[in-house]
This record gives C-alpha cells, sequence and structure tokens, in this order.
C-alpha cells in the first residue's frame, strides 16, 4: 500500500506543527484526568478515596486487550489515508463525547451505581484514546527515517502536549471556581470546553501529516493470537524492556505527584488559590525546557538527557519537603519550576527514544511494527495510571486517615507530606539506575540504520565489521546470528 509518492518527503517547520497538535489530546486529557478526577470522585461525588481509586483500576483488564489489539490492527490496517491517519478521523467526535461523560454528576442513592457508571465513563475513554494515540505514536517513525527529524517531531508532539498540560493544570480550576456554588456544573463546563480542544485539531493532523511506504523485509501471515504473541515479542528487545522500564518509572512518579498536588495545596500548604500559579510555574518552565532536552538528545543522547532532566527533578522533589504553610507565593512558584524542568526530561524522552526502539526490532524481526510498540506504550501508560497510582494513591489516602471536605490532623498532614515526597523520589531514582543502561545512542542508532539497509539489500551477515556487530548485540541483546531473522 503506498500512502505518500516520495521516500524522502520533507517534515518542516509547518509539518512539526500539525503533527504535534494531536498531543493536545494525549497530553492534556490524561493530565485532567490525573490531577483532578480523583479529587473529583471524592470531593464532588462523595465515592471513599478506594472505589475512586479503583474507577481508573476496573478498566484495565480491557486495556489489556485492547491496546495490544489496537497496534496490531493498526499494523494491518488498509486504507487510501494509510495505516494509522484513518482513525484519527474516526475519533474526532468520540473523543469529546467520551471525555465528557466521565464528568457528568450522576445521582445515584448507592456508591455501588456510582463506581460502576464512573468506571464504564472511564473504560470509554480509555478504548476511544487507544483508538486514537497508538496510531499517532507510530505515525512519527513513519513520517520520517532520520534520527534528528525524529527526535524533533517528538520534541514537537510534547512542546503541544505541554501546551495541553498549561492549559490543563491552570484554566480547569479557573472554569470550576465560576461555579463555587455548585462545582459539579463546573466540572461539567470544564468538561465541555476541553472536549471540543481535544478533538478538533485531529482534522488539521490529519490533513497536515502523511505515511512514508513500506515494505516489510518478511511477511507475516500468522492471524488471530498472532495479536498478543506479537505483543510478547517486543520483550525480546533490550533496549525496549530499558526504556519501558525508564518510562514507567518516570511517568508513576509524575501521576503520584499530580494527583496529590491538589490536595497537597488545599490541605497542607492552605491556600487553594494559589494551585493555577504553582501549576502554572512548573508547566511553563516543563514546556520552555523541551528545546533544551532536543538538543541534549541529538548531541549526548537521550539516555543521558533522560538521567539529568531526573536528578533536575529530584532536586525539585527534596525543596518540597522544607515547604511549610507559611512559604511565601513566589517561592513555591520558584520551587515547582524547578520541578518542571526535571520533569520535562521525564515526560519527553521516553516518547522520543521510541522510534529508535521500533528500528531496534526491525534489526531483530525484519518488520516495521510501530503499531504493536506504540500499543504497548499505551497500554504501559494507562496501566500505571490505572492500577499502579490512582489505587495506591486511594489507598495511603485512606490509611493514614486523610478525610474529605474537613479539617486535618497534622499527623495526617506530615504523612501527607512524606508520601509527596517520597513517593516520586523513589521512582525518580530508580529511573534514573535504569537509565544507565540505555546504549541507543545517536552514533550507534547511525550504525544500526546502515545496518538495516544493508541487510535489507541483500547483505550476507558474515561480512559485518567487528564494531556493527558489538553495537548491534548491545542494543538488542541478542547474538548477532539470530538477529534480522524474523519473528
Amino acid at each position: 500500500m503506498k500512502t505518500t509518492d516520495s521516500k524522502s518527503k520533507k517534515v518542516r517547520l509547518p509539518h512539526l506543527i500539525f503533527y504535534g497538535l494531536g498531543d493536545l489530546y494525549g497530553g492534556g486529557s490524561f493530565l485532567i484526568i490525573g490531577m483532578l478526577f480523583m479529587f473529583y470522585l471524592t470531593e464532588v461525588i462523595g465515592l471513599s478515596p478506594v472505589l475512586a481509586g479503583f474507577v481508573f483500576a476496573i478498566g484495565k483488564v480491557w486495556d489489556a486487550i485492547s491496546d495490544p489489539l489496537m497496534g496490531y490492527i493498526s499494523d494491518r490496517t488498509k486504507s487510501r489515508f494509510g495505516r494509522r491517519r484513518i482513525f484519527f478521523l474516526i475519533g474526532i467526535i468520540p473523543i469529546a463525547i467520551t471525555f465528557v461523560l466521565m464528568w457528568v454528576p450522576v445521582k445515584f442513592e448507592s456508591d455501588a451505581a456510582l463506581f460502576v457508571y464512573y468506571s464504564l465513563a472511564y473504560i470509554l475513554f480509555s478504548t476511544v484514546f487507544t483508538m486514537v494515540m497508538v496510531p499517532y505514536a507510530a505515525l512519527n517513525a513513519e513520517m520520517s527515517h532520520e534520527y534528528k527529524v525524529r527526535t524533533r517531531l517528538s520534541g514537537a508532539r510534547l512542546i503541544f502536549s505541554g501546551v495541553a498540560s498549561l492549559l490543563g493544570g491552570t484554566l480547569p480550576k479557573v472554569i470550576i471556581d465560576q461555579y463555587s456554588s455548585n462545582p459539579a456544573m463546573g466540572y461539567l463546563v470544564m468538561s465541555f470546553f476541553f472536549g471540543a480542544l481535544f478533538s478538533l485539531p485531529w482534522i488539521i493532523v490529519f490533513l497536515g501529516t502523511w505515511e512514508l511506504p513500506y515494505e516489510s523485509g518478511h511477511q507475516d501471515r500468522k492471524e488471530g493470537l498472532a495479536i498478543f504473541s506479537h505483543f510478547a515479542t517486543i520483550f525480546r528487545n533490550r533496549s525496549f524492556r530499558i526504556h519501558i522500564a525508564m518510562y514507567i518509572f518516570s511517568y508513576t512518579a509524575i501521576d503520584i505527584l499530580m494527583a496529590l498536588f491538589a490536595y497537597y495545596i488545599t490541605y497542607y500548604i492552605g491556600k487553594p488559590q494559589i494551585y493555577p500559579i504553582a501549576m502554572g510555574s512548573l508547566l511553563i518552565v516543563q514546556i520552555a525546557a523541551f528545546p533544551l532536552y532536543v538538543f541534549l538528545s541529538n548531541r549526548k543522547g537521550k539516555g543521558r538527557s533522560y538521567i539529568i532532566g531526573l536528578f533536575i527533578w529530584l532536586v525539585g522533589m527534596l525543596l518540597t519537603f522544607f515547604m511549610t504553610p507559611a512559604t511565601p507565593v513566589w517561592l513555591v512558584a520558584i520551587i515547582c519550576g524547578v520541578i518542571g524542568l526535571g520533569t520535562s526530561a521525564g515526560v519527553m524522552i521516553p516518547w522520543a527514544i521510541l522510534p529508535s526502539i521500533i528500528d531496534v526490532d526491525e534489526l531483530i524481526t525484519t518488520q516495521k511494527r510501530s503499531g504493536v510498540y506504540s500499543g504497548a506504550m499505551t497500554l504501559v501508560r494507562k496501566f500505571v495510571q490505572g492500577i499502579v497510582a490512582m489505587p495506591v494513591i486511594g489507598f495511603v489516602l485512606q490509611t493514614i486517615g486523610f478525610q474529605s471536605n474537613q479539617e486535618q490532623t497534622l499527623e495526617v498532614m506530615f504523612r501527607l507530606k512524606l508520601f509527596l515526597f517520597l513517593g516520586p523520589s523513589i521512582l525518580i531514582l530508580l529511573g534514573i539506575l535504569i537509565a544507565f543502561g540505555f546504549k541507543v545512542t545517536p552514533q550507534a542508532h547511525a550504525i544500526l540504520t546502515k545496518e538495516i539497509e544493508r541487510l535489507k539489500s541483500g547483505g550476507d551477515k558474515k561480512d559485518v565489521d567487528l564494531k556493527t556487530r558489538e553495537t548491534c548485540e548491545s542494543i538488542t541483546g541478542i547474538p548477532y546470528e539470530n538477529l534480522y531473522s524474523g519473528l
């Protein structure tokens, strides 16, 4: 199937913008959900923290099926619009509807009925997110074959994700606070605004992107349960195992930080009105730092850039431990800015790495399985938030004695502060340690792509030079003789 008439179509500035617009949805929706949905369920709807946490968890059994399935479907879709872009058109209206459904203030007398409604609403949202974002993540590797261009595409994507995060971190509370006498209506109005913001740009993304022609080195004809066997084979890839661990540690730390921040500012600092200032400072610096990490990634490698950013983030978390209700607002903003400088790497680098991981997989399997890998990333993202972060947060809040809409004891407030500091900090340290093992540098990637082209052109494995052999074995974790041999 041919989706464009040129293998060398240039990615220019307008194309970076058109592609990046898609992550207004990817970055903004999960940030709003991560920061406010549990707070909404406990403080507005009245669910217990444990039940609210399990609203996120209940949809993950379905995600374990839908995310690999969507990657598999995307890799095998045939349409005149390509394998990926057709899903952008399909998703426009469902994106808006499913986001709004999560914030409808339904009135049921039993907690069980409320739990079922919001669990189903979250499942619907999560399914549409998968349908659109799995092909979107895969598209980066198929708009260009160049390492630096792909990094710029990732940077553009994350800049728009950061813009969405900035809007999602500040504007919802501004809208909600306009309805102080009826917070439920405020959340609903907010959902209509952001539902439109998340859905409409996909028209532009569809029109402003393309897919380069692709022919697999070996045609795989397995069907049925091959969907899940394909998904399992990605863990043969050493670089992917390291990459997914980096992704899990940084994004789980972000989820815990963002989910607890509203509670921390409201109850510990005691100044809910500064929430937009604190979150705005964090997100503005996070966005501003994306070009810095693009530069560092193209010069020093993405693994090293990730390590640098997480060290900065760790310093910011240490500073939060010394914040008190008496801390001036300007100092709170500075501390949040330091955290934002670090989280910028934690947010951006895992997605910037993904196209290179897909190339490593091609060296192993001969296939360009962008959909399978982007499906894995989407599954892990939702699994971490739904199974790990939110249920753990709900359980911890209940365990430390937190009571919704009540004044908290000093002991409860100290425990909340300790959890805000220790939870992300431990995960950040784990992310730093694992990142030292990531070996796909710009130089290694150049060797990798050159070897793929040589083998694709009929080159003999016996003719490989020593440096290429060692590089390929280092980044794949597989003996060279077993590479480029299919699934």
